[in-house]
């Protein structure tokens, strides 16, 4: 695959770090960043690379970043401005809470990819796949009615874990859920909200819910309203 200057950066700024790298090809591309497959230290990881402020929008994160907490005076005051200097801020913020929420997550049991390693605007994370596949979206596979069951409880069983943590995904559907080794992977935390801060948090989490048993009642009897008394 072609190594650009972005990529040559990584690069070495991950052998500084006493690691060895090796790309072998590129995954997918959204909005928000393009994931990698590469060869960490000879182990196959996803590489996560978000992409700049001025390549991306942040218009619609207002309900995400709301009780966002800048310690800083002069940053609080370029947030509410809505300056450069907020934009870069914003986007720091974006990538190291995902991966500070992944860390947090995964040892709590949550179905999530490992995290392994974050430098500045990368993460590298567990690799869902195997030498010539990369693991599906759960969009694109059709579940057997048991396998919907498992899967349907372990995406309810860490939406409990997010929710317990005080976040909501705030983004979750079968888009950005992977179906790897017959177990569901939820991926994509940037826009995560925090359930004590944000008021729009019920209104998030019942977005999650319906789209999540609106999925699954394609397969299996699902009820939305019986599955939010979990999170009371």
């Amino acid at each position: 695959m072609t190594i650009n200057n972005e990529i040559q950066k990584i690069i070495e700024e991950v052998n500084r770090l006493n690691h060895k790298i090796e790309m072998v090809s590129n995954v997918k591309s959204g909005k928000e960043a393009t994931v990698y497959k590469v060869l960490l230290d000879d182990k196959p990881v996803a590489m996560k690379v978000y992409k700049k402020p001025e390549e991306r929008s942040f218009k619609n994160t207002g309900q995400y970043l709301m009780g966002k907490y800048y310690k800083k005076p002069s940053e609080r005051k370029a947030v509410a401005k809505g300056n450069k200097f907020a934009k870069k801020l914003k986007y720091q913020n974006w990538v190291r809470r995902e991966y500070f929420m992944l860390e947090k997550l995964y040892e709590l049991g949550a179905k999530i990819p490992k995290p392994i390693l974050h430098i500045e605007d990368v993460i590298f994370m567990e690799f869902l796949g195997n030498q010539d596949f990369v693991a599906p979206r759960l969009c694109d596979v059709s579940l057997a009615k048991n396998e919907a069951e498992n899967a349907y409880k372990k995406v309810l069983d860490t939406m409990i874990v997010f929710w317990n943590f005080g976040i909501v995904h705030a983004d979750l559907s079968e888009y950005n859920i992977l179906w790897w080794n017959n177990e569901p992977y939820i991926i994509d935390f940037p826009q995560a909200i925090d359930k004590r801060t944000n008021p729009n948090a019920d209104e998030i989490l019942d977005r999650d819910l319906r789209n999540i048993t609106n999925f699954f009642g394609k397969f299996i009897k699902t009820d939305f309203d019986e599955i939010k008394k979990a999170f009371s």
